[in-house]
Order: C-alpha cells, then sequence, then structure tokens
C-alpha cells in the first residue's frame, strides 16, 4: 500500500509479482496484485509485461468488473506509453470504448458510476492527445457528475478528475479557473505533491513567480524526493537570474534520478554560459551517451569548442544540430558567432538573424549581431541591435 500510495513503481512492480507467484490465479487477492502490477509496469514503460497480466486477468474471470478495468489498462498501455512514438490512440480508443460498454452495464449504481467516471477520463486522455482539449474537458466533466453520485466515497478519484480538469482548463488558457480548480482538488489530500507541481507551472506561465516558487517548495516537502520539482525551481530561478541556485537544483534532479537528460542539457548550458567549459563538456559527454546527436546538446558542444578554438569541430557540431532541429535557435546563434569567428562575417549575420527571428527576446542575439553589423561598417543596424539588446535586458524575459 505505501508503494502504492509514494509512487515506488519498481518496488511496486517486483513486490506484486512476489505477491502474484504467491496467490492463486483468479482469487480476490491474485486480481488485486495484478491490477497495481499492471499499472506499475505500464508506468515504468514495460508495457509487454503490463499486457501479459492484462490479458492473463481476462482469461481468468468472467466478471464483467474484471474484463472493464482489463480494458481500460490495456488502453493505457498505449495512450500513457513514455515514447510518444509507441503510443497507438486507435487502439487505445478501441479499449476504452469497450470499458466504457461493459462500465456501463454494472448492477451496482455506486460502482458503474465509479468504473465509468475512471473509463471517461481515460476517454479524455485519448482526446486531449489527439488535439481535442475542448472534448476532453466535457468528457472529465461528465466524469466529475458521475463521482458526484458517490457522495463522500473515492475522495482520490475526485481529487484526480478535479486535477484533470484543472489541467484541461490550463492549456485552453483558462488560467484563473484552473488555479482555483486544482486548490479544490490539493484540498482533498495536501500531502499529494504532484497537483503542487502542476499549479505552480500554471503560476509560472503567468509570471507569478513567487507562487510558482512556493508551489514547488510545497511539491518538495509534500513527499519522497521529486526531481521535477527541482528542475522546474530550476527554470525558475534561471528566469530570475539566480544561476547558482538554478545549477543546484539541477545537480539534485541528476542526483536524483541520472538518467534525467534536459537537466544535463540545462546544467551544460548554464555552465557554458558562466564559462565553466570543462563541467560544461562533462555533461554533454553524459548526455550524448544517453541520446545521440541530441540536438541541444550538439548547440552547446559546438559553443565549447568554438571557445577552445576548434573550429572545424565546431562547425560539425552544430551543423548536425541544426539539420536535426532546424526551429533550433540557440544552434543558429552559436554558429553565428562561430561564423564570425571563422571571418565569414555575412554568414555570421544570416544565422544570427535566423535564430532572432525564432527566438527574439533573447538580448545576447542582437548584442553578437551588433558586433559583427560593426565589424562590417553597417553601424546604425549595429546601433539599433544595441538598443534592442538593452531594452530586453530592462525588461526582461
Amino acid at each position: 500500500a505505501r508503494c502504492t500510495r509514494e509512487g515506488f513503481l519498481h518496488s511496486l512492480a517486483e513486490l506484486g509479482q512476489l505477491g502474484l507467484s504467491r496467490t492463486e490465479q483468479g482469487s480476490e487477492r491474485w486480481w488485486l496484485f495484478l491490477q497495481r502490477t499492471a499499472t506499475a509496469l505500464g508506468a515504468l514503460g514495460q508495457t509487454l509485461e503490463a499486457r501479459v497480466l492484462w490479458e492473463a486477468a481476462r482469461r481468468s474471470s468472467q466478471d464483467p468488473a474484471v474484463h472493464s478495468a482489463s480494458a481500460y489498462g490495456t488502453a493505457m498501455l498505449d495512450a500513457r506509453h513514455p515514447d510518444a512514438a509507441q503510443r497507438d490512440l486507435g487502439r487505445a480508443r478501441g479499449w476504452v470504448n469497450q470499458a466504457i460498454a461493459i462500465s456501463g452495464l454494472l448492477p451496482d449504481p455506486a460502482e458503474r458510476a465509479f468504473k465509468l467516471g475512471f473509463d471517461l477520463n481515460g476517454l479524455a486522455l485519448i482526446e486531449l492527445r489527439e488535439g481535442r482539449p475542448e472534448t476532453a474537458l466535457s468528457l472529465v466533466e461528465s466524469a466529475l457528475e458521475l463521482a458526484r453520485e458517490l457522495g463522500e466515497r473515492h475522495p482520490v478519484h475526485r481529487m484526480v478528475l478535479l486535477a484533470n480538469r484543472a489541467q484541461l482548463l490550463a492549456t485552453l488558457r483558462r488560467a484563473k479557473e484552473s488555479l482555483d480548480e486544482y486548490a479544490v482538488a490539493i484540498a482533498i489530500d495536501p500531502l499529494f505533491p504532484d497537483y503542487y507541481l502542476d499549479r505552480g507551472n500554471v503560476h509560472y506561465r503567468l509570471g507569478r513567480y513567487a507562487e510558482a516558487l512556493a508551489d514547488y517548495e510545497r511539491a518538495m516537502r509534500a513527499g519522497p524526493p521529486l526531481p521535477e520539482a527541482h528542475y522546474n525551481r530550476a527554470e525558475l530561478r534561471i528566469a530570475r537570474g539566480d544561476l547558482d541556485g538554478a545549477l543546484e537544483d539541477l545537480s539534485r534532479v541528476i542526483e536524483l534520478d541520472p538518467g534525467y537528460l534536459d537537466a544535463y542539457i540545462n546544467r551544460a548550458g548554464l555552465l557554458a554560459m558562466l564559462d565553466r567549459d570543462e563541467e560544461s563538456r562533462a555533461d554533454v559527454t553524459v548526455g550524448l551517451v544517453q541520446s545521440p546527436g541530441n540536438p541541444y546538446l550538439l548547440a552547446i558542444l559546438g559553443q565549447l569548442e568554438t571557445a577552445a578554438g576548434r573550429l572545424s569541430d565546431a562547425h560539425r557540431a552544430l551543423d548536425l544540430a541544426i539539420s536535426a532541429a532546424p526551429d533550433l535557435a540557440s544552434a543558429w546563434g552559436n554558429r553565428g558567432v562561430l561564423r564570425y569567428e571563422s571571418g565569414d562575417w555575412t554568414g555570421a549575420v544570416s544565422d544570427l538573424s535566423r535564430a532572432i527571428t525564432l527566438e527574439p527576446r533573447l538580448p545576447d542575439l542582437y548584442q553578437n549581431r551588433a558586433v559583427v553589423l560593426r565589424a562590417l561598417g553597417r553601424d546604425s543596424e549595429a546601433a539599433a541591435d544595441e538598443a534592442e539588446a538593452a531594452r530586453l535586458r530592462a525588461t526582461g524575459p
């Protein structure tokens, strides 16, 4: 129960498989172990193993509730697969439609309302991932109507639905309603950290940094160590100019989850910005082992190679980055600096201009282009870029 409550997925899967081996197939306790184990395996990306368990459940029972839950669980293996390229939303829709059809026939009104609400919430996820957030919101609201029939029973189910509604309202840019809904969800279980994190993200997008910081830190206090809370606080600290604090948070993320690729990318970029090139290179090296050809890491590598005077290596890295991610402003900007260092001033202006088109609110891009424009004798254009760089620094992100 503790592993389920606190999200210790590896332990939950291991203990669940042990429990399955020691209980009679098809028994009530076996079914309880199977549900939790299959759900944990799915969340860990072990979808084949989870699919085998759901199929075993279908073969072991004629209970409609088991078949409904198994259909829902199978649907979520596709809808929630950690690798978006491996999601099959059409197949997921077929399974969740089967779950809805079976749940709607359950004789007990409370069980029917509970399971139908669960299934509609699953269908909402599919609608969201197919680009229909309004339809998803309507489905979640239908699930909440069913939850009201349960009274005070299943508070966690109600909390999840409220938080999902809040997430959809945020997606639809209805920020105030989203924040209100998160407050209601959090009040049901103030020790559940994820919704502080999600609400903090809404505050952050609104530029309400103090409120975002408070929520990220509540998430850190509410439960077990949460890498995402430190990662998001690092983003916030970068926005506020607290680079040392951001580095501290990113290091904590990597300590908690050594496979957290985005933390390596962001820490490498910050270290390069602070001229701590060898430390930055170490993070780039680790990151490229995890994600060969990653354009963000290649863009940083190009910057480091330029600073080290290895211009041909820098060019190779930046060309690869731009080829992999043509809309990556940092790669164009770094190649602009490289071209300036190489004496290709016209090419540098072209690359920096492309970077500015992609990311028009970065003052360093204007400042760098101003340097090149002055070298080319285009002083009035350089002065305009210098003024824009100063304005952006004064107004902030």
